[in-house]
């Protein structure tokens, strides 16, 4: 279905002022930034399921399966190194083990709780998120699909 139409030839009128395709920490930026202004804005954010169902939120590759997901799991690496040097400086640290699926459940967590925050966000400044795969369908006509 139709998301976005401008009959502006024949007199009609935008649904939005600007809509943005794609979530991720650029079209975030330039939605709220246009929200803030004033502008009628709606965002578009769609991953298509990877062939092992794989998905993820709002917040783009960087949030969700990039570099936050990469610094986290880093700063679980220097966690076991600085308590393995630590002992250098007189701690006496008990044997440590690591657990792979607590390191991954909560690393998913975090990222879940950002994905809300930038929902929330975009709710907060009155932008329109669209979890659908936007397409132009002519010049004046954005469509959502699911894929």
């Amino acid at each position: 279905s139709s998301l976005h139409k401008n009959d502006s030839e024949t007199g009609g009128t935008y649904d939005y002022d600007i809509i943005v395709i794609g979530g991720g920490s650029g079209g975030l930026a330039c939605a709220k930034s246009c929200a803030q202004n004033g502008v009628k804005v709606a965002c578009f954010d769609f991953v298509k399921p990877t062939t092992h169902g794989t998905t993820w939120g709002l917040g783009g590759t960087c949030v969700n399966v990039g570099c936050i997901p990469k610094k986290l799991m880093h700063t679980a690496a220097l966690h076991h190194e600085f308590a393995r040097d630590s002992v250098d400086f007189g701690w006496s640290p008990s044997q440590s083990t690591h657990t792979w699926a607590t390191m991954v459940g909560n690393i998913r967590k975090y990222i879940s709780g950002l994905n809300s925050s930038n929902e929330d966000t975009l709710r907060s400044e009155n932008v329109e998120y669209i979890n659908a795969l936007a397409s132009f369908v002519d010049p004046h006509t954005v469509e959502g699909t699911d894929g």
